[in-house]
Parts: C-alpha cells; sequence; structure tokens
C-alpha cells in the first residue's frame, strides 16, 4: 500500500520556512529559563553591589523666565537687538544657557579651581597587575623616559573644570511656557545649588556685559566717524567759500535770472532785425533788378509804391490830373485856369519822380543799417548767452559744493544725535531674563540601586536571550518530535529513547524488560508500520539513515523481534559495507549471510539462523564482496528476495546511509514500507531533507520517521513535561495487581 505521503513532503521548502515562529523562539527560552534567569539574578546582584559604592550625586534646581520683549526708553533702535517671542530666540537663549562661555564664567566667579576637592592631583603608582614591560624590550630600543607628574597651570585647570561642569548642565523648557529649569548635578548638594544659582545669575550678567561692550563699541566707533565727519564738513565749508570769493558771487540766482531776460530781449530784438533786414533784402532785389527803369516801373514795386511820401505825392498827382481832366472839358490849352492846373499836374510828377528816387536811394541805406542792426544783435545775443553759459556753470559747481555741506552737515547732525542716544541707551540695560527660584539644596537623585539592578537584570535577560536563540540557530539539529513535524514536513513513526549500549550491543534490552519504555517504543514503531498497511501488508521494510551511527541497526533487529513474536520474521543485514548485525546477534564473524546465498556459495537455511528464545530469523551480511551495489542491484539479488518473501511474512532490510552510499537507494526500491531514522540533537536539518529527497527519489512508500537517542526529560524543557513522561511513569509503575 502507497503511503499518503507525497514525493516531495519530506523536504519540502514552504513559505512558512522563512516566517519567525514565535513557538520556536518560545521553546528556546524556556529550555534555558533557570540559567538565564540565575545569571540575570547574579549580574543584577554585582550590579547593584557596585553602584551602592558609589558616591551619592544631587541636583540642583533652579527656575528662570525668559522675557519676551523689552521696554525702549530711548527713540531709537537699540544697537544690541534680539528678535524676542520667537522659536529661534528661545532656542539661542537654551544654547547659551548650555554654551562652554557660560560655565568658565560661572568656574571663575566661584573660584572652583581654588577649592581643595578639584585641586589636579600626581597620578597613583603602577599598580603590581600592570607591571613596566618596557624592560623586556630590545636592547637597541630606547623608548621615550616617562616624564615627571607637572601641576597644571591655572588656566589649564579653569579649561578642564569648565568641560567638567558644562557636562553637568541640563537646560530644560517647563512645558510651553518661557521658564527653563537648570539643573546642575554633583555629589555635593550646596556646590550643586551654588553651581546652578550662580549659572543664572552669570548668564543674566553676561547679556548685561555684552550690552556693554556692544555700546562701548558703538561709541567708540562713532567718536572715530564724528572726528571724520567734523573735518569733511569744514573741508566742505571751506571750498563753498574760497569758490564764492573767486568768482566773487553774491546773488547769482538774481544774476542768472536777469541774464535769461536780457536773453529773451535780444532774442526778440535779433528776431525782429533779422525779419527787417529779410524784407529790406527782398526790395533791393527788385531795386537791383530795375535799376534803370522809368518811374513808373519803379512805382510797381510794392515797398515803393507803399511808402507813405510816395503814396501821398501819388495822391496828389492824381488829383491833378484829375483837376486838369474836368477844366479841359470847359476851357482850352491857352485858359490860366488850364495853365495853371497843368503847371500843378507837372509840378506833382516832377515831385514824385524826385521822391520816388529818394525813396529808392533810402530803400538801400535802410538795408545797410537793418544789416547791421541785425549783426548788431546777433553779437549781442551770442555775448549775453556765453555769460549766461559761465553763470550755469559757476552755478551747477555752486549748488555741487554746497550739497556736499548740507550732506556732510546732516550726517554730522545725525551720528551726533546717535552718539547721544547710544550713551542715554547704555544707562538702562533692561534683563533678558529674570531669576524664578533659586536653588536652596540639592536633592539626591542617585545612585539609584534598584533601577540599576532591574536594568542589569533587563540587559542580562536580552543578551542571554539573544545567545539561546543563536546557540539554537547554530544547532540546527532535530531535537523532537515536533521537529520532525515542523522541519521535516514528514510523518513521525516513532520516538526511541537512549539507553545505554554494551560492548557486546543493545539488543537484549528488547526482552529483558517488556514494561521498559524502550520495548513500548519498538512496539509502537511495529503498530504503526502495520496500521499503514492494513489492505496491503508490508512485505519489505527497508530502515536507513543519513549517516552511521543514528541506530538503524538496532532499530531493525528490534523491529524485527517485535513482528516476531506474530509473524515469521526475517531481519537481513543488507549493510555490506560496514555490517553489523551478526555482531549485535552474537553470530560468528564467518557465518554465511546474505552476499554468500546471493552468489550461490550457501543455502537459504545455512545463511538464516534463529535467535536463541525467540521466533526471529536472522541472515547477516556474509562477506563482504568486492561491489556490494552490482550486488544489490542484480537480478539473482531480486531473486533471493522473491523466494524469501515465500518463506516470511515480514522481511526487515538493514539498510547502509543514504549520505555515504547509493545501496539504500536500490533496496529502497524494492520496499514496500521505507523507515527513515534521525538521530535526536545529532544530525543537521538540511542533511536529513537531503537524504529524504534522494530516498523519495527512488520510492515514494515512506512509512515515516523514526527519532532515535530522544530524551523525554530534555524534550520536556521544550515542549512540555506531560506527554515524555506519561509512558516512563505509566511502565515503571510498582502496582502488581489486575
Amino acid at each position: 500500500m502507497k503511503s499518503p505521503l507525497n514525493t516531495n513532503l519530506g523536504i519540502r521548502q514552504d513559505e512558512e520556512e522563512g516566517v519567525l515562529d514565535l513557538m520556536v523562539i518560545a521553546r528556546s527560552l524556556w529550555v534555558r529559563k533557570w540559567s538565564i534567569l540565575s545569571l540575570a539574578t547574579l549580574m543584577a546582584i554585582l550590579q547593584a553591589f557596585w553602584v551602592s559604592s558609589k558616591p551619592s550625586i544631587y541636583d540642583a534646581r533652579a527656575t528662570l523666565v525668559i522675557e519676551q520683549g523689552e521696554n525702549n526708553v530711548v527713540s531709537i533702535q537699540d544697537v544690541y537687538t534680539q528678535d524676542y517671542g520667537s522659536w529661534e530666540y528661545m532656542q539661542t537663549q537654551f544654547e547659551l544657557l548650555r554654551s562652554r562661555s557660560l560655565a568658565e564664567r560661572v568656574v571663575r566667579k566661584l573660584e572652583l579651581h581654588r577649592l581643595e576637592r578639584f585641586r589636579p592631583q600626581p597620578p597613583p603608582p603602577r599598580p603590581w597587575y600592570k607591571p613596566d614591560l618596557s624592560k623586556l624590550k630590545p636592547a637597541g630600543f630606547n623608548p621615550v623616559p616617562e616624564q615627571p607628574w607637572v601641576m597644571p597651570s591655572e588656566n589649564q585647570q579653569i579649561q578642564n573644570l569648565t568641560a567638567m561642569v558644562a557636562g553637568q548642565v541640563q537646560v530644560r523648557q517647563i512645558g510651553d511656557s518661557n521658564v527653563v529649569a537648570l539643573t546642575y548635578r554633583a555629589d555635593d548638594p550646596q556646590l550643586a545649588a551654588s553651581i546652578a544659582n550662580t549659572y543664572l545669575q552669570e548668564y543674566i550678567d553676561s547679556f548685561h556685559d555684552a550690552k556693554e561692550d556692544a555700546t562701548r563699541q558703538a561709541t567708540e566707533y562713532l567718536n572715530a566717524r564724528m572726528e571724520d565727519l567734523r573735518q569733511a564738513l569744514k573741508d566742505s565749508e571751506d571750498r563753498l567759500q574760497t569758490f564764492r570769493d573767486q568768482e566773487k558771487l553774491v546773488d547769482i540766482e538774481g544774476v542768472t535770472t536777469l541774464s535769461t531776460q536780457e536773453i529773451s530781449s535780444l532774442n526778440s530784438t535779433y528776431s525782429q532785425s533779422r525779419q527787417r533786414r529779410l524784407e529790406l533784402e527782398t526790395t533791393q532785389r527788385e531795386l537791383e533788378r530795375v535799376k534803370n527803369a522809368s518811374v513808373e516801373e519803379m512805382m510797381m514795386i510794392p515797398s515803393v509804391l507803399n511808402h507813405i511820401v510816395v503814396r501821398d505825392l501819388k495822391q496828389k498827382e492824381t488829383e491833378a490830373e484829375s483837376n486838369v481832366s474836368e477844366l479841359s472839358r470847359r476851357y482850352g490849352p491857352k485858359h490860366p485856369k488850364m495853365i495853371d492846373a497843368m503847371s500843378q499836374l507837372n509840378s506833382a510828377k516832377s515831385a514824385l519822380e524826385s521822391e520816388v528816387r529818394n525813396v529808392v536811394f533810402g530803400i538801400g541805406r535802410e538795408y545797410e543799417i537793418a544789416l547791421t542792426n541785425e549783426m548788431s544783435s546777433k553779437t549781442q545775443l551770442d555775448t549775453t548767452k556765453l555769460d549766461l553759459q559761465d553763470l550755469n556753470r559757476k552755478e551747477f559747481m555752486l549748488k555741487e559744493l554746497e550739497r556736499e555741506v548740507g550732506t556732510n552737515s546732516q550726517l554730522y547732525d545725525i551720528f551726533f544725535t546717535r552718539i547721544k542716544e547710544t550713551s542715554d541707551a547704555g544707562l538702562f540695560e533692561p534683563s533678558p531674563a529674570r531669576i524664578v527660584d533659586l536653588s536652596e539644596g540639592g536633592s539626591k537623585v542617585g545612585p539609584n540601586v534598584k533601577q540599576a539592578a532591574i536594568m542589569a537584570f533587563a540587559f542580562t535577560v536580552a543578551i542571554a536571550s539573544g545567545l539561546s536563540l543563536v546557540l539554537d540557530t547554530i544547532n540546527n539539529t532535530i531535537k523532537s518530535p515536533i521537529d520532525v513535524e515542523e522541519k521535516l514536513r514528514a510523518p513521525l513513526l516513532g520516538t526511541l529513547p537512549l539507553i545505554k549500549e554494551s560492548k557486546e550491543g543493545d539488543f537484549e534490552d528488547y526482552w529483558k524488560d517488556p514494561k521498559s519504555e524502550f520495548a513500548e517504543s519498538v512496539r509502537t514503531i511495529r503498530t504503526g508500520v502495520v496500521l499503514s498497511g492494513l489492505d496491503s501488508p508490508s512485505k519489505i521494510i527497508v530502515i536507513t539513515s543519513s549517516v552511521p551511527g543514528e541506530g538503524k541497526s538496532t532499530l531493525a533487529l528490534n523491529l524485527a523481534a517485535a513482528f516476531a513474536q506474530m509473524e515469521k520474521t526475517l531481519v537481513i543485514g543488507a549493510d555490506l559495507r560496514r555490517p553489523s548485525l551478526a555482531r549485535k546477534c552474537k553470530l560468528p564473524a564467518k557465518h554465511p549471510g546474505l552476499s554468500n546465498y546471493v552468489a550461490g556459495s550457501a543455502t537459504l537455511d545455512e545463511c538464516i539462523a534463529t535467535l536463541p528464545g525467540t521466533t526471529l530469523s536472522v541472515m547477516p551480511a556474509g562477506i563482504i564482496p568486492s561491489n556490494p551495489l552490482e550486488m544489490l542491484s542484480s537480478l539473482k539479488f531480486r531473486e533471493a528476495l522473491e523466494s524469501l518473501k515465500t518463506r516470511f511474512d515480514r522481511i526487515v532490510i538493514d539498510s547502509a546511509p543514504i549520505q555515504a552510499v547509493s545501496d539504500a537507494l536500490m533496496l529502497a526500491s524494492y520496499a514496500d514500507s521505507l523507515i527513515f531514522v534521525v538521530k535526536s540533537d545529532a544530525t543537521a536539518v538540511s542533511l536529513v531533507k537531503k537524504s529524504l529527497t534522494r530516498l523519495l527519489d527512488a520510492n515514494d512508500l515512506l512509512t515515516g520517521v523514526v527519532l532515535n537517542h530522544f530524551e523525554p526529560s530534555k524534550s520536556a524543557k521544550y515542549y512540555g513535561s506531560y506527554n515524555y513522561r506519561y509512558s516512563e511513569s505509566y511502565y515503571n509503575s510498582t502496582d502488581t495487581h489486575g
């Protein structure tokens, strides 16, 4: 009958193998619980004694409140400003309280370096357990000679104490308030209180000192700058006055205004002169064109015709002609009135001609005058413009010098006002904080023996537990039946307890005490084999293991003896390389066996022996053949098995280990049932899995795993004592009734 176990169940690498098994951890810790607790208790006691020998420690606590702002008593922004109320400001104050410079102020204020308790001492002499090994060095080696101890300088002592004090200060903000608690730890309560209180006072004083330094530096800077500004103002005023004296300037703005008005007037005159000259120039060109023309042609020129004298004379001529024309209609040429009218007409014409010529001549003269006037106006205008440009340049230089004087004067006034305000501000220095509570004495905080013992206990438990888990991880073997199911994923057929072996073998133990735990374990394995083959009983049972020494031969012999109580059974020693069955059964060393029977050198009856006092038949290995694997795989061996199956109900075969040779794999192919023996707390899980894989590849009829050398008392530490002690108490019972 086939086992329900499939071919890879025994060595399946399932996803659960990588998962942390809390039960495994708990079992590992439980088995060593008393060792872990004892070690932890011892370490806690030692730690308690060591801590209690230390001097007492005291904490002195003083508090102060950091102000959110300050009242400005002057009208300027202070030269030493802070951003009050911000988170960054609060953190800055915390760092100042923790600063090394403040710790040094405290050391110098209290003169801690002068106290006897802080006075440097020479190093103690070399202890006996630290000998001077320099004398053992080679002769050519010249070590640096040890320098004699020298008392550190006062400054070095202060620096050392500063580092010590700064390391013992703790600054903590109380809630979300601006109240800060400063704690100092020391072995003297009064010293701790003194340092804590001095810390707060020096913190406030350091702020005032820093502000005084800033005010002093600002005042020195302003005074030095004032001298430079005073000299610069004087130099600029001297340059302004020198320029005025050189240029003889009184009211340059008035002069500039008059010059501007004069230029405007000259501009207008020049424009008129130029316009007049252009008009006369046009007329002059027309007159030049009609220079030899008659009076009538000259009068065709508008400038001549429109001349006021010519126009008047022309009017008189026209009137004279009109009078002559009127008189000519009534009188003859000889009439006196006609003669008088003609005389007036001729006189008017003569006067008009004379005047036209005079006008023409006058226009030429007038053109020359207009040209002269134009040139004169232009010259005067250009001169006035040059004078105005010169005035503008002087005005620009004057304004530049005046601006320089004004700027220097303003700077001088600003710095003068600033230096006064800085001096006044230095007289009032608001504090950045105020002390709330001073420490009246340190309170004892250590050494905390209880806490130290608890921490030592917990630390030791943690370390010991970790080491326990590491040891269990390194020792990855099969220790208990639960490991067979969890680590091998294979069915457990039974367990065999650890018994003492004699030099002759341990087979006799089976019938010496039928009520022993060992005998009951063998019967349990027998029952498991029988139940696994109810429908088709296992005829050939092959027993093997991973490596030698796991007890497979002992199990084969005892299991066969158990079967012999019910059926006709034969046990065969098939480990042809290192046979042990004959020795265990106290048979002669040269007793014929399996190899003789297969080789045909002995009959079946010669090879089989019946153990005295039992019905068990034994076939030892016989003579060791040159090639056992060829013999086990031969046709003769299979025929021998078939022959033996007709004579016996059960055939139990003691096979060679799987990892040593391949004999067991060949025998497994003939088996109806396979039993795999694992020595408890000895064989690595990986090796067992590898062996099971090879075995199941040859035949998947694995009935189960037998855990040999199993100690219930030891496993009870991992898995509980009830199950593994029940059978022992049952079979050791002294009750003889019933």
